[in-house]
């Protein structure tokens, strides 16, 4: 069998602490290539090769356009760039964001599968929603090796049980496991057979428009997965699209009632100036208003929306 030589790890929220921990424990001698994709935020853009510098023996480096592949070193993905791969070589990409992200998980997952095919060992880690679970089935379509950590053990489970509801995941293991099984794999001295997978994705029309450009968006059967793609290229997992509408639907509400408020308010200038008879319509139109103003903050503070918590995990990061 072949060398699983090059590796692919994708997190999102918790993933950091996570990625870290993986790269402490690689031996320096790796005969495999990592490449790391972690949806980041603002403040974290740029620190995470200095943080696996500072734990691990292989040299780990923001991946560069058009940089040739190396076993032993391990490739970050840029801020606002998705991780691809051309041949032999790196290539970065400013294409549409994917599940809201760039660089996204899926993106690399799908490019390592189309290129290196049985060679990949694609690797989800702690995350919120379920962004990496149709890259998973890219890879195990080319019958690559698919492995996610353990939901108990991981900081967020969301991306973690996402792939395992939603394909037959060959290896589900704590961090302290991932090593020595991927260093075996490296060495191809680790096996597992394939289960039978569906070989055709199946598309049909979805009846939703695109959560970030509003473009008609078509659903994609995979396994028991569904992607929803529109015609620019935005991607987005069942669960994300959900929660992105969700927050469409919030952010409709938020703007529904700053603009009652304001309409309170003019209502309360002109009853100002408003003889006898007008006073009465305005008045009751204000009544009207303030009861409409009650039923938006209801509607508005429903809890437990997924995009607002991704939020406030990405600000915590």
């Amino acid at each position: 069998m072949a060398a699983r030589d090059i590796i692919v790890i994708g997190a999102s929220a918790g993933g950091f602490e996570a990625v870290q921990r993986l790269a402490a424990g690689f031996p320096a001698d790796l005969r495999a290539a990592i490449f790391v994709t972690v949806h980041l935020v603002e403040r974290g853009e740029g620190i995470l090769p200095g943080l696996l510098n500072q734990v691990g023996a292989l040299y780990a480096a923001d991946a560069e356009d058009g940089e040739a592949i190396k076993p032993g070193r391990i490739y970050v993905a840029p801020p606002d760039y998705h991780l691809t791969f051309d041949g032999s070589r790196i290539q970065l990409s400013h294409g549409p964001r994917e599940n809201m992200q760039r660089p996204c998980v899926n993106v690399m997952f799908r490019s390592a599968a189309a290129t290196f095919g049985e060679r990949v060992v694609g690797v989800l880690l702690t995350g919120l929603l379920d962004d990496g679970a149709a890259g998973l089935w890219e890879i195990q379509q080319r019958h690559g090796v698919t492995i996610v950590q353990d939901p108990e053990e991981a900081t967020f489970r969301s991306m973690p049980d996402s792939a395992i509801r939603g394909l037959h995941v060959q290896y589900i293991v704590r961090l302290a496991e991932m090593v020595p099984l991927l260093t075996r794999f490296a060495m191809a001295d680790e096996h597992r057979p394939f289960q039978d997978v569906p070989l055709e994705a199946r598309i049909q029309a979805s009846g939703q428009a695109c959560a970030e450009c509003g473009g008609a968006m078509t659903a994609v059967q995979m396994g028991n997965l569904r992607e929803f793609r529109c015609h620019i290229g935005h991607r987005f997992g069942l669960e994300t699209l959900i929660a992105e509408k969700r927050a469409v639907v919030e952010r409709a509400l938020g703007a529904a009632l700053s603009q009652s408020q304001e309409l309170t308010e003019l209502l309360g200038d002109a009853l100002s100036q408003a003889g006898s008879p007008e006073s009465i319509r305005l008045t009751e139109e204000i009544a009207k208003r303030m009861k409409e103003q009650d039923v938006l903050r209801d509607l508005a503070a429903v809890p437990g929306n997924p995009a607002n918590e991704a939020s406030d995990v990405n600000e915590a990061e």
